[in-house]
């Protein structure tokens, strides 16, 4: 029924396309792109979908009707954006359009996966979860509708898919009342609300990194290749002689360590680096501009997955780290 209720939603949103038209996917729908942008979007999805499995399935069943609005609402707020709450109250005009636009499929789309979370299992709801954002990603043009019609379109679909099923349901008489029992276990409780106050935090950009994977060995022996670090956003003027440093070049990034600081004509600080592995310090110093991060520590070969994908993706990593010896591409 979810797979069903995906396509009913596909089938109106085209041909509301055909009535209003069609505009490029600003997203990146190369094979490349596809796979990095799920490579980011999908273990966050399934980790949420399966918190939202433990509590709606581990709360008092005799409430579950309370539990359910409260478990949706929250994952409601884990989907705002905390920076954007002064422009959702600007004016009367934009608080409407964030009720309308936002927080309404937000609720009735958090209640369903929630609803289909509690008799289906966490699979199910990932399934509904994913397979819009997977189009999204795999379609070279999408239609171009404005906001108000998919506040209908999204709010519409998951509200008479629910309708359908609960009556589905009731038809063959699989109710709540027949449902077993589960009782509460409060460690995996607790467990569970720290999972998601961690992603409401990761969410709304309260922790200030982010990971990055290592394409190169320069590092070595602190930092060896495929390693993740992770990124601190440090103030520029609180770097420091001996501090690994992320810092951009063409277009990617470089992480090195900091073996010199300088000032430049107009008194800006400038970093001269280099690799710990390296014979040769970096040919041209770090610019302020340039700065995007201090490493704060690093997790052993989590990031070969990427570094292997790359490659089969023919992206050509190590041509793009020629700089850690020095020279520029």
């Amino acid at each position: 029924m979810v797979v069903v209720t995906t396509l009913i939603y596909f089938l109106i949103y085209f041909v509301l396309g055909y009535i209003k038209g069609f505009a490029n996917n600003p997203y990146d729908s190369s094979l490349r792109g596809i796979i990095t942008n799920l490579w980011t979007f999908l273990p966050m999805l399934i980790v949420r979908e399966y918190v939202r499995y433990y509590m709606i399935n581990n709360c008092d069943q005799k409430r579950i009707l309370s539990w359910t609005l409260f478990i949706s609402l929250m994952f409601v707020a884990v989907d705002l954006n905390i920076y954007k709450f002064d422009t959702y109250f600007e004016t009367s005009l934009t608080t409407l359009e964030f009720i309308i636009e936002t927080l309404l499929p937000g609720i009735v789309t958090n209640l369903y996966l929630t609803y289909i979370c509690y008799f289906a299992g966490y699979k199910t709801s990932v399934l509904y979860a994913l397979l819009p954002q997977l189009a999204l990603y795999v379609l070279p043009i999408l239609p171009d509708t404005d906001w108000s019609v998919l506040s209908i379109l999204n709010s519409a679909v998951p509200f008479f898919s629910y309708i359908y099923i609960n009556y589905m349901i009731n038809k063959m008489d699989k109710t709540l009342n027949h449902k077993e029992v589960k009782t509460v276990d409060l460690k995996g409780w607790l467990a569970m609300i720290a999972i998601v106050i961690l992603m409401v935090c990761f969410g709304v950009g309260l922790f200030p990194i982010e990971p990055l994977v290592i394409a190169s060995n320069s590092m070595a022996p602190k930092i060896y290749k495929g390693d993740i670090v992770i990124i601190q956003d440090k103030d520029v003027s609180e770097v420091k002689k001996g501090d690994i440093i992320r810092y951009k070049m063409d277009g990617y990034y470089v992480v090195h360590r900091v073996v010199m600081i300088n000032e430049d004509e107009e008194g800006n600080r400038q970093f001269i680096t280099k690799g710990d592995n390296n014979d040769d310090i970096d040919l041209y110093p770090v610019k302020e501009y340039q700065y995007a991060g201090t490493i704060k520590f690093d997790i052993p070969y989590l990031g070969y997955p990427t570094l292997i994908l790359s490659k089969l993706l023919n992206t050509n990593v190590d041509d793009k780290v020629t700089v850690d010896k020095g020279r520029t591409p």
